[in-house]
């Protein structure tokens, strides 16, 4: 147990670790116009790792001892962490000649970028554990989680391209959009098949549209910048895994379109509030004038 424990808790600190850093150090490798076409790559790219490391580890499984696998992985992780601190090395002795900007008090943690990700990683954590559940309770089957998942990795993988074109809309648009799909997620085959692309593809495109967001704010040290949003979200992603369960045992198969209907009204709320905000502004400019 003790073991199982250890590994555990070492294999979440290496996905922090790695998110952390790969976040934390884009704004200093590329320049800020490419942070969102950098992040875009980054996301495919983790798709594609994530996916082609559950076949490798799989495959290696068959002629390796689990033990040994971790000892492979474990080493594999030191090696690249030399040389991620080698990078970071350079990239600080690069930019020590550069002027820092301070971080304003009132912009040091965006607020509403940061509750429109609590709510994309609040849905992640309830599909994980929902989605399952249907499967089995609702649908009497194993085989359709496979391709429920290889659907929502495809629409994450292709998020890039098929939302080029949403690339300017607000985190409070896509947010709105991925409630709309969880109204529609009831446990049918074609309708989890459909709408778990279409969450992986949202989900995919908020990611990048909020790490470019954080990444673009003004900071002298953006490592506790981004802890801080890191530990934001992580906790979130917590939370929800550790509610899901209750939720289901309540509300069974409307657990996802009531949350998804929650969301939405949440979505709308804002932005009647934000037009009111802009229609007050626009007289008040008229009155000035």
């Amino acid at each position: 147990m003790l073991s199982l424990v250890i590994v555990a808790v070492l294999n979440k600190s290496i996905g922090v670790f790695y998110k952390l850093s790969n976040k934390t150090i884009l704004p200093d490798l590329f320049a800020p116009v490419n942070i969102q076409i950098v992040n875009g790559y980054q996301t495919q790219i983790r798709q594609l790792a994530i996916v082609s490391a559950t076949m490798l580890v799989t495959m290696a499984l068959l002629w390796v001892t689990p033990a040994t696998l971790i000892l492979i992985m474990g080493i594999a992780f030191l090696v690249s962490a030399g040389l991620d601190w080698q990078s970071r090395t350079r990239s600080n002795l690069s930019s020590d000649s550069v002027v820092t900007v301070k971080l304003d008090r009132h912009r040091s943690w965006p607020t509403w970028s940061l509750l429109y990700a609590v709510l994309g990683y609040l849905v992640d954590a309830t599909i994980a554990v929902a989605v399952p559940w249907l499967v089995v309770s609702k649908l009497h089957s194993h085989w359709p989680l496979s391709w429920f998942l290889t659907a929502n990795a495809t629409g994450i993988l292709l998020a890039p391209l098929l939302l080029k074109r949403w690339s300017k809309q607000s985190l409070l648009t896509l947010t709105a959009f991925t409630g709309g799909c969880l109204l529609l997620m009831w446990p049918t085959f074609a309708s989890l098949m459909i709408t778990m692309f279409l969450i992986g593809a949202l989900r995919g495109q908020i990611n990048i549209s909020f790490f470019t967001t954080i990444q673009q704010i003004p900071t002298n040290n953006r490592n506790i910048l981004m802890t801080g949003v890191l530990t934001v979200i992580d906790t979130t992603t917590v939370i929800g895994s550790l509610l899901a369960p209750r939720l289901i045992l309540m509300l069974g198969s409307w657990t996802l379109p009531l949350l998804g209907g929650g969301i939405l009204l949440f979505c709308l709320t804002r932005l009647i509030i934000l037009l009111n905000n802009q229609k007050q502004s626009s007289s008040d400019i008229d009155e000035n004038c």
